[in-house]
Protein backbone atom coordinates (compact mmCIF):
# COMPACT_ATOMS: atom_id res chain seq x y z
CA UNK A 1 0.00 0.00 0.00
CA UNK A 2 2.85 2.39 0.82
CA UNK A 3 4.41 1.71 -2.58
CA UNK A 4 1.07 2.43 -4.29
CA UNK A 5 0.79 5.79 -2.48
CA UNK A 6 4.35 6.69 -3.51
CA UNK A 7 3.54 5.84 -7.13
CA UNK A 8 0.45 8.05 -6.99
CA UNK A 9 2.36 11.16 -5.88
CA UNK A 10 5.49 11.08 -8.01
CA UNK A 11 5.88 12.02 -11.68
CA UNK A 12 5.36 8.96 -13.84
CA UNK A 13 8.18 8.00 -16.14
CA UNK A 14 5.78 6.08 -18.40
CA UNK A 15 3.46 9.05 -18.99
CA UNK A 16 3.33 10.01 -22.66
CA UNK A 17 1.58 13.40 -22.78
CA UNK A 18 1.07 15.55 -25.83
CA UNK A 19 4.39 17.08 -26.95
CA UNK A 20 4.77 20.65 -25.71
CA UNK A 21 2.34 20.34 -22.80
CA UNK A 22 3.43 21.34 -19.30
CA UNK A 23 2.35 20.21 -15.79
CA UNK A 24 -1.10 21.48 -14.85
CA UNK A 25 -1.09 24.64 -12.74
CA UNK A 26 -3.78 25.25 -10.09
CA UNK A 27 -4.87 28.56 -11.62
CA UNK A 28 -5.30 26.95 -15.05
CA UNK A 29 -7.57 24.31 -13.50
CA UNK A 30 -9.65 26.79 -11.48
CA UNK A 31 -10.23 29.59 -14.00
CA UNK A 32 -12.40 27.78 -16.64
CA UNK A 33 -15.13 26.53 -14.26
CA UNK A 34 -14.98 29.76 -12.23
CA UNK A 35 -15.52 31.99 -15.25
CA UNK A 36 -18.19 29.59 -16.48
CA UNK A 37 -20.00 29.97 -13.16
CA UNK A 38 -19.86 33.80 -13.31
CA UNK A 39 -21.25 33.68 -16.85
CA UNK A 40 -24.08 31.38 -15.70
CA UNK A 41 -25.06 33.97 -13.10
CA UNK A 42 -25.81 36.30 -16.01
CA UNK A 43 -27.60 33.76 -18.23
CA UNK A 44 -31.18 34.25 -16.95
CA UNK A 45 -32.45 37.48 -18.54
CA UNK A 46 -32.73 40.77 -16.68
CA UNK A 47 -35.88 42.85 -16.84
CA UNK A 48 -34.26 46.23 -17.70
CA UNK A 49 -33.39 46.42 -21.40
CA UNK A 50 -30.31 48.73 -21.12
CA UNK A 51 -28.91 46.47 -18.43
CA UNK A 52 -29.79 43.38 -20.45
CA UNK A 53 -27.83 44.61 -23.51
CA UNK A 54 -24.71 45.26 -21.45
CA UNK A 55 -25.11 41.98 -19.54
CA UNK A 56 -25.51 40.04 -22.81
CA UNK A 57 -22.23 41.46 -24.11
CA UNK A 58 -20.40 40.77 -20.85
CA UNK A 59 -21.87 37.28 -20.64
CA UNK A 60 -20.73 36.45 -24.18
CA UNK A 61 -17.18 37.60 -23.40
CA UNK A 62 -17.09 35.50 -20.24
CA UNK A 63 -18.56 32.45 -21.99
CA UNK A 64 -16.11 32.64 -24.90
CA UNK A 65 -13.20 33.04 -22.48
CA UNK A 66 -14.35 30.11 -20.39
CA UNK A 67 -14.91 27.89 -23.43
CA UNK A 68 -11.47 28.67 -24.86
CA UNK A 69 -9.82 27.97 -21.51
CA UNK A 70 -11.64 24.64 -21.24
CA UNK A 71 -10.59 23.59 -24.75
CA UNK A 72 -7.05 24.78 -24.03
CA UNK A 73 -6.63 22.60 -20.92
CA UNK A 74 -5.72 19.26 -22.58
CA UNK A 75 -3.74 20.95 -25.37
CA UNK A 76 -1.50 22.86 -22.96
CA UNK A 77 -1.33 20.84 -19.74
CA UNK A 78 -0.96 17.32 -18.40
CA UNK A 79 -1.02 15.80 -14.90
CA UNK A 80 2.57 14.58 -14.38
CA UNK A 81 1.83 11.97 -11.71
CA UNK A 82 -1.15 10.26 -13.35
CA UNK A 83 -2.02 8.86 -16.77
CA UNK A 84 -5.66 8.52 -15.69
CA UNK A 85 -5.97 12.12 -14.56
CA UNK A 86 -4.34 13.34 -17.78
CA UNK A 87 -6.93 11.28 -19.68
CA UNK A 88 -9.69 12.80 -17.55
CA UNK A 89 -8.27 16.28 -18.06
CA UNK A 90 -8.93 15.86 -21.77
CA UNK A 91 -12.50 14.71 -21.05
CA UNK A 92 -13.06 17.69 -18.75
CA UNK A 93 -11.64 20.11 -21.31
CA UNK A 94 -13.80 18.83 -24.15
CA UNK A 95 -16.90 18.41 -22.01
CA UNK A 96 -16.54 21.83 -20.40
CA UNK A 97 -15.93 23.65 -23.67
CA UNK A 98 -18.84 21.92 -25.39
CA UNK A 99 -21.11 22.57 -22.40
CA UNK A 100 -20.31 26.28 -22.52
CA UNK A 101 -21.13 26.43 -26.24
CA UNK A 102 -24.40 24.61 -25.58
CA UNK A 103 -25.48 26.74 -22.61
CA UNK A 104 -24.67 30.17 -24.02
CA UNK A 105 -24.98 29.86 -27.77
CA UNK A 106 -26.61 26.67 -29.09
CA UNK A 107 -29.54 26.37 -26.67
CA UNK A 108 -30.45 30.08 -26.34
CA UNK A 109 -29.98 31.10 -29.98
CA UNK A 110 -30.91 27.96 -31.94
CA UNK A 111 -33.61 26.58 -29.64
CA UNK A 112 -34.53 29.68 -27.57
CA UNK A 113 -34.11 27.60 -24.45
CA UNK A 114 -32.49 28.35 -21.10
CA UNK A 115 -32.55 25.39 -18.69
CA UNK A 116 -35.27 25.62 -16.07
CA UNK A 117 -35.29 23.90 -12.73
CA UNK A 118 -37.22 20.66 -12.44
CA UNK A 119 -38.42 19.84 -8.96
CA UNK A 120 -39.11 16.21 -8.17
CA UNK A 121 -41.88 15.30 -5.77
CA UNK A 122 -41.97 11.83 -4.23
CA UNK A 123 -45.16 10.21 -3.04
CA UNK A 124 -45.18 6.78 -1.37
CA UNK A 125 -46.66 4.06 -3.54
CA UNK A 126 -47.91 0.66 -2.54
CA UNK A 127 -45.68 -2.24 -3.45
CA UNK A 128 -47.30 -5.50 -4.43
CA UNK A 129 -45.84 -8.32 -2.32
CA UNK A 130 -43.12 -10.10 -4.20
CA UNK A 131 -42.79 -7.43 -6.90
CA UNK A 132 -39.21 -6.72 -5.94
CA UNK A 133 -38.40 -10.34 -6.75
CA UNK A 134 -39.76 -10.00 -10.25
CA UNK A 135 -36.85 -8.89 -12.37
CA UNK A 136 -39.11 -7.76 -15.16
CA UNK A 137 -40.91 -5.30 -12.89
CA UNK A 138 -38.06 -4.02 -10.77
CA UNK A 139 -35.40 -1.77 -12.26
CA UNK A 140 -33.94 -0.25 -9.12
CA UNK A 141 -30.18 0.02 -9.00
CA UNK A 142 -30.44 -1.08 -5.40
CA UNK A 143 -31.90 -4.41 -6.49
CA UNK A 144 -28.42 -5.20 -7.81
CA UNK A 145 -27.66 -6.81 -4.47
CA UNK A 146 -28.35 -10.33 -3.35
CA UNK A 147 -29.12 -8.98 0.14
CA UNK A 148 -31.75 -6.29 -0.11
CA UNK A 149 -31.28 -3.04 1.83
CA UNK A 150 -34.17 -0.99 3.13
CA UNK A 151 -35.84 1.00 0.40
CA UNK A 152 -39.02 3.03 0.00
CA UNK A 153 -41.07 2.58 -3.19
CA UNK A 154 -42.24 5.96 -4.48
CA UNK A 155 -44.01 7.59 -7.40
CA UNK A 156 -41.92 10.45 -8.75
CA UNK A 157 -43.47 13.45 -10.46
CA UNK A 158 -41.53 16.31 -12.04
CA UNK A 159 -42.70 19.94 -11.99
CA UNK A 160 -40.84 22.50 -14.08
CA UNK A 161 -40.41 26.02 -12.73
CA UNK A 162 -42.49 28.62 -14.54
CA UNK A 163 -39.78 31.25 -14.63
CA UNK A 164 -36.03 31.71 -14.32
CA UNK A 165 -34.18 33.02 -11.26
CA UNK A 166 -34.15 36.79 -10.79
CA UNK A 167 -32.51 37.57 -7.45
CA UNK A 168 -28.75 37.18 -7.12
CA UNK A 169 -29.22 34.63 -4.36
CA UNK A 170 -31.42 32.47 -6.54
CA UNK A 171 -29.10 32.96 -9.52
CA UNK A 172 -26.14 31.83 -7.42
CA UNK A 173 -27.88 28.60 -6.43
CA UNK A 174 -29.27 27.97 -9.93
CA UNK A 175 -25.86 28.47 -11.56
CA UNK A 176 -24.09 26.17 -9.11
CA UNK A 177 -26.70 23.44 -9.50
CA UNK A 178 -26.54 23.61 -13.31
CA UNK A 179 -22.75 23.60 -13.43
CA UNK A 180 -22.51 20.55 -11.18
CA UNK A 181 -25.27 18.57 -12.89
CA UNK A 182 -23.43 16.62 -15.59
CA UNK A 183 -26.45 14.60 -16.69
CA UNK A 184 -28.77 17.62 -16.44
CA UNK A 185 -30.70 15.96 -13.61
CA UNK A 186 -32.86 18.58 -11.92
CA UNK A 187 -33.17 20.69 -15.07
CA UNK A 188 -35.00 20.64 -18.39
CA UNK A 189 -31.68 19.57 -19.90
CA UNK A 190 -32.26 16.06 -18.59
CA UNK A 191 -32.40 13.66 -21.52
CA UNK A 192 -34.82 10.76 -21.61
CA UNK A 193 -32.11 8.21 -20.91
CA UNK A 194 -31.62 9.63 -17.40
CA UNK A 195 -35.28 9.51 -16.32
CA UNK A 196 -36.70 6.16 -17.40
CA UNK A 197 -39.68 5.68 -15.13
CA UNK A 198 -41.81 7.47 -12.56
CA UNK A 199 -41.88 4.32 -10.45
CA UNK A 200 -38.60 4.39 -8.60
CA UNK A 201 -37.03 4.04 -5.17
CA UNK A 202 -35.84 6.49 -2.59
CA UNK A 203 -32.21 5.56 -1.87
CA UNK A 204 -31.27 6.29 1.71
CA UNK A 205 -27.75 6.81 2.99
CA UNK A 206 -27.89 3.24 4.27
CA UNK A 207 -28.84 2.04 0.77
CA UNK A 208 -25.73 3.67 -0.62
CA UNK A 209 -23.49 2.36 2.15
CA UNK A 210 -24.96 -1.08 1.50
CA UNK A 211 -24.23 -0.63 -2.20
CA UNK A 212 -20.61 0.28 -1.53
CA UNK A 213 -19.91 -2.48 0.99
CA UNK A 214 -21.75 -5.41 -0.60
CA UNK A 215 -21.44 -4.66 -4.29
CA UNK A 216 -19.02 -1.94 -5.30
CA UNK A 217 -15.96 -2.63 -3.17
CA UNK A 218 -15.92 -6.43 -3.67
CA UNK A 219 -16.23 -6.11 -7.45
CA UNK A 220 -13.74 -3.24 -7.57
CA UNK A 221 -11.25 -5.24 -5.50
CA UNK A 222 -11.65 -8.34 -7.66
CA UNK A 223 -11.11 -6.32 -10.84
CA UNK A 224 -8.02 -4.69 -9.32
CA UNK A 225 -6.55 -8.08 -8.42
CA UNK A 226 -7.16 -9.41 -11.95
CA UNK A 227 -5.66 -6.32 -13.60
CA UNK A 228 -2.61 -6.39 -11.33
CA UNK A 229 -2.09 -10.13 -11.80
CA UNK A 230 -2.25 -9.95 -15.60
CA UNK A 231 0.01 -6.92 -15.74
CA UNK A 232 2.68 -8.31 -13.40
CA UNK A 233 2.75 -11.74 -15.01
CA UNK A 234 2.24 -10.94 -18.68
CA UNK A 235 2.69 -7.24 -19.48
CA UNK A 236 5.43 -5.82 -17.27
CA UNK A 237 9.02 -5.72 -18.46
CA UNK A 238 10.04 -7.80 -15.43
CA UNK A 239 7.72 -10.63 -16.50
CA UNK A 240 10.00 -11.44 -19.43
CA UNK A 241 7.14 -11.02 -21.89
CA UNK A 242 6.73 -8.34 -24.53
CA UNK A 243 4.61 -5.63 -22.88
CA UNK A 244 1.93 -5.42 -25.58
CA UNK A 245 -1.73 -6.29 -25.40
CA UNK A 246 -1.65 -8.33 -28.60
CA UNK A 247 0.90 -10.73 -27.14
CA UNK A 248 -1.65 -11.88 -24.59
CA UNK A 249 -3.55 -15.08 -25.32
CA UNK A 250 -7.11 -14.38 -26.45
CA UNK A 251 -8.72 -15.57 -23.16
CA UNK A 252 -6.41 -13.22 -21.23
CA UNK A 253 -7.35 -10.35 -23.54
CA UNK A 254 -11.02 -11.00 -22.80
CA UNK A 255 -10.36 -11.35 -19.06
CA UNK A 256 -8.38 -8.11 -18.91
CA UNK A 257 -11.06 -6.29 -20.94
CA UNK A 258 -13.79 -7.53 -18.58
CA UNK A 259 -11.75 -6.50 -15.52
CA UNK A 260 -11.15 -3.00 -16.92
CA UNK A 261 -14.85 -2.60 -17.69
CA UNK A 262 -15.87 -3.81 -14.25
CA UNK A 263 -13.32 -1.54 -12.63
CA UNK A 264 -14.69 1.50 -14.48
CA UNK A 265 -18.31 0.65 -13.74
CA UNK A 266 -17.75 0.18 -10.02
CA UNK A 267 -15.41 3.18 -9.75
CA UNK A 268 -18.13 5.42 -11.22
CA UNK A 269 -20.65 3.91 -8.81
CA UNK A 270 -18.32 4.45 -5.84
CA UNK A 271 -17.76 8.12 -6.68
CA UNK A 272 -21.48 8.71 -7.31
CA UNK A 273 -22.50 7.08 -4.01
CA UNK A 274 -19.84 8.89 -1.98
CA UNK A 275 -20.91 12.29 -3.31
CA UNK A 276 -24.56 11.41 -2.65
CA UNK A 277 -23.74 10.43 0.94
CA UNK A 278 -21.67 13.57 1.51
CA UNK A 279 -24.44 15.87 0.21
CA UNK A 280 -27.36 13.99 1.78
CA UNK A 281 -27.52 16.41 4.78
CA UNK A 282 -28.47 19.20 2.33
CA UNK A 283 -31.88 17.67 1.61
CA UNK A 284 -34.27 18.88 0.29
CA UNK A 285 -31.85 21.18 -1.60
CA UNK A 286 -31.43 20.12 -5.26
CA UNK A 287 -27.68 19.59 -4.75
CA UNK A 288 -28.56 16.49 -2.73
CA UNK A 289 -30.55 14.98 -5.59
CA UNK A 290 -28.68 11.96 -7.01
CA UNK A 291 -30.87 9.70 -9.15
CA UNK A 292 -29.53 6.16 -9.62
CA UNK A 293 -26.48 5.99 -11.86
CA UNK A 294 -27.42 2.64 -13.37
CA UNK A 295 -31.09 1.79 -13.73
CA UNK A 296 -31.09 -1.90 -14.67
CA UNK A 297 -29.23 -4.88 -13.32
CA UNK A 298 -26.50 -6.19 -15.60
CA UNK A 299 -28.07 -9.64 -15.90
CA UNK A 300 -31.38 -8.10 -17.01
CA UNK A 301 -29.81 -6.48 -20.08
CA UNK A 302 -30.50 -8.32 -23.34
CA UNK A 303 -29.03 -6.12 -26.07
CA UNK A 304 -26.20 -3.72 -26.80
CA UNK A 305 -28.72 -0.89 -26.95
CA UNK A 306 -30.17 -1.73 -23.54
CA UNK A 307 -26.66 -1.73 -22.07
CA UNK A 308 -25.91 1.79 -23.26
CA UNK A 309 -29.42 3.04 -22.43
CA UNK A 310 -29.87 1.50 -18.99
CA UNK A 311 -26.66 -0.20 -17.91
CA UNK A 312 -24.11 2.60 -18.27
CA UNK A 313 -23.80 5.93 -16.47
CA UNK A 314 -24.67 8.37 -19.31
CA UNK A 315 -22.79 11.23 -17.66
CA UNK A 316 -22.02 12.70 -21.09
CA UNK A 317 -25.56 12.21 -22.42
CA UNK A 318 -26.20 15.92 -23.01
CA UNK A 319 -22.92 16.33 -24.92
CA UNK A 320 -23.64 13.34 -27.15
CA UNK A 321 -27.23 14.50 -27.67
CA UNK A 322 -26.30 17.99 -28.84
CA UNK A 323 -23.16 17.16 -30.80
CA UNK A 324 -24.00 13.66 -32.01
CA UNK A 325 -27.64 12.59 -31.87
CA UNK A 326 -29.21 15.78 -33.25
CA UNK A 327 -26.69 16.22 -36.10
CA UNK A 328 -27.04 12.50 -36.94
CA UNK A 329 -30.82 12.78 -37.12
CA UNK A 330 -30.54 15.91 -39.27
CA UNK A 331 -28.17 14.16 -41.71
CA UNK A 332 -30.43 11.11 -42.00
CA UNK A 333 -33.47 13.28 -42.70
CA UNK A 334 -31.54 15.24 -45.34
CA UNK A 335 -30.46 12.01 -47.05
CA UNK A 336 -33.82 10.21 -46.85
CA UNK A 337 -36.13 13.25 -47.17
CA UNK A 338 -37.82 12.41 -43.88
CA UNK A 339 -39.97 14.99 -42.14
CA UNK A 340 -39.01 16.38 -38.75
CA UNK A 341 -41.76 14.39 -37.05
CA UNK A 342 -40.49 11.11 -38.50
CA UNK A 343 -37.97 9.04 -36.50
CA UNK A 344 -34.38 9.00 -37.68
CA UNK A 345 -33.10 6.15 -35.57
CA UNK A 346 -30.04 5.23 -37.64
CA UNK A 347 -28.70 8.78 -37.60
CA UNK A 348 -29.58 9.08 -33.92
CA UNK A 349 -27.64 5.97 -32.95
CA UNK A 350 -24.64 6.48 -35.20
CA UNK A 351 -24.42 10.18 -34.36
CA UNK A 352 -24.33 9.45 -30.64
CA UNK A 353 -21.64 6.82 -30.99
CA UNK A 354 -19.54 8.90 -33.40
CA UNK A 355 -19.50 11.82 -30.96
CA UNK A 356 -18.55 9.45 -28.14
CA UNK A 357 -15.81 7.97 -30.31
CA UNK A 358 -14.32 11.41 -30.94
CA UNK A 359 -14.41 12.46 -27.28
CA UNK A 360 -12.77 9.29 -25.97
CA UNK A 361 -10.26 9.04 -28.81
CA UNK A 362 -9.15 12.60 -28.16
CA UNK A 363 -8.64 11.73 -24.50
CA UNK A 364 -6.53 8.73 -25.53
CA UNK A 365 -4.63 10.94 -27.97
CA UNK A 366 -3.40 13.07 -25.03
CA UNK A 367 -1.85 10.08 -23.20
CA UNK A 368 -0.15 8.24 -26.09
CA UNK A 369 2.19 11.07 -27.02
CA UNK A 370 -0.05 12.44 -29.75
CA UNK A 371 0.27 9.32 -31.92
CA UNK A 372 -3.04 9.12 -33.76
CA UNK A 373 -2.84 5.43 -34.61
CA UNK A 374 -2.49 4.49 -30.95
CA UNK A 375 -5.53 6.58 -30.01
CA UNK A 376 -8.05 5.03 -32.39
CA UNK A 377 -9.01 2.10 -30.16
CA UNK A 378 -11.83 4.05 -28.54
CA UNK A 379 -13.11 5.12 -31.97
CA UNK A 380 -13.16 1.51 -33.18
CA UNK A 381 -14.96 0.42 -30.02
CA UNK A 382 -17.76 2.96 -30.23
CA UNK A 383 -18.10 2.61 -34.00
CA UNK A 384 -18.49 -1.14 -33.53
CA UNK A 385 -21.12 -0.62 -30.82
CA UNK A 386 -23.06 1.77 -33.05
CA UNK A 387 -23.09 -0.70 -35.92
CA UNK A 388 -24.11 -3.47 -33.51
CA UNK A 389 -27.08 -1.44 -32.21
CA UNK A 390 -28.32 -0.71 -35.74
CA UNK A 391 -27.80 -4.33 -36.74
CA UNK A 392 -29.60 -5.82 -33.75
CA UNK A 393 -32.62 -3.58 -34.30
CA UNK A 394 -32.85 -4.75 -37.92
CA UNK A 395 -32.62 -8.39 -36.79
CA UNK A 396 -35.33 -7.83 -34.17
CA UNK A 397 -37.69 -6.44 -36.77
CA UNK A 398 -37.02 -9.35 -39.13
CA UNK A 399 -37.58 -11.86 -36.32
CA UNK A 400 -40.83 -10.20 -35.26
CA UNK A 401 -42.05 -10.16 -38.86
CA UNK A 402 -41.12 -13.82 -39.22
CA UNK A 403 -43.09 -14.61 -36.07
CA UNK A 404 -46.23 -13.19 -37.59
CA UNK A 405 -46.26 -9.57 -36.37
CA UNK A 406 -47.19 -7.04 -39.03
CA UNK A 407 -45.87 -3.98 -37.22
CA UNK A 408 -42.42 -2.65 -36.45
CA UNK A 409 -40.81 -3.89 -33.27
CA UNK A 410 -40.47 -1.69 -30.23
CA UNK A 411 -40.18 -2.49 -26.55
CA UNK A 412 -43.63 -0.99 -25.91
CA UNK A 413 -45.29 -3.03 -28.66
CA UNK A 414 -43.68 -6.32 -27.73
CA UNK A 415 -46.40 -8.85 -27.07
CA UNK A 416 -45.92 -11.93 -24.90
CA UNK A 417 -46.82 -14.34 -27.71
CA UNK A 418 -43.89 -13.34 -29.91
CA UNK A 419 -41.31 -14.06 -27.23
CA UNK A 420 -39.36 -17.30 -27.03
CA UNK A 421 -37.75 -18.88 -23.99
CA UNK A 422 -34.30 -18.52 -25.54
CA UNK A 423 -34.57 -14.83 -26.51
CA UNK A 424 -33.05 -13.60 -23.27
CA UNK A 425 -30.21 -16.11 -23.43
CA UNK A 426 -29.32 -15.16 -27.00
CA UNK A 427 -29.57 -11.46 -26.16
CA UNK A 428 -27.26 -11.75 -23.16
CA UNK A 429 -24.66 -13.77 -25.07
CA UNK A 430 -24.85 -11.24 -27.89
CA UNK A 431 -24.29 -8.01 -25.95
CA UNK A 432 -21.63 -9.45 -23.67
CA UNK A 433 -19.73 -10.89 -26.65
CA UNK A 434 -19.89 -7.61 -28.56
CA UNK A 435 -18.67 -5.52 -25.63
CA UNK A 436 -15.87 -7.88 -24.62
CA UNK A 437 -14.61 -8.58 -28.14
CA UNK A 438 -14.94 -4.97 -29.24
CA UNK A 439 -13.67 -3.67 -25.90
CA UNK A 440 -10.24 -5.10 -26.65
CA UNK A 441 -9.64 -1.98 -28.75
CA UNK A 442 -10.06 0.07 -25.58
CA UNK A 443 -7.78 -2.20 -23.57
CA UNK A 444 -5.07 -2.21 -26.24
CA UNK A 445 -4.81 1.58 -26.18
CA UNK A 446 -4.85 1.71 -22.38
CA UNK A 447 -1.94 -0.74 -22.22
CA UNK A 448 0.04 1.41 -24.66
CA UNK A 449 -0.73 4.56 -22.67
CA UNK A 450 0.41 3.03 -19.37
CA UNK A 451 -3.08 3.37 -17.95
CA UNK A 452 -3.40 -0.34 -17.19
CA UNK A 453 -0.10 -0.20 -15.33
CA UNK A 454 -1.40 2.68 -13.25
CA UNK A 455 -4.70 0.90 -12.55
CA UNK A 456 -2.62 -2.03 -11.32
CA UNK A 457 -1.11 0.27 -8.68
CA UNK A 458 2.34 0.24 -10.25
Amino acid sequence: MEQILINLTRARSDLKPLPGTVPLKPLAAILPPLIYYVALLLLPPFTEQPVQRFISFLRAILAITSGLLFFRLPLTYHVPFSVGLTYQLALVGLYGGCRVLDAFFISPYLFHHIPRRVKYHHEPRSETPGVWRNRALSNSYFDLHFLQPRKAPIMETAITDEGLPESWKDRASWALELELSMRGAGFTWTSADVRHTKKTWTPTVWDRVHSILLHVLPVLSLCFVVIRFIYLNYLSAESGHSPTFDDLAFPLQILLTAALGGFLMTAFSLGHSMFAIALAPLKPHPLSYFPPLYTTRVWDLTSVRSFWSYGWHRLFSRLFLVYGVWPGEWIERRITDKQTDQPADVGKVLGGFVSSAFVHSFAAFTVVGGILGDALGEAKFFAGCGIAVVGEELVKRLVVRHRGMNKQWSSKDKAPEIGRWYDGIVGRIWWISILLYNGRHFARGWVKAGLVREMAGL
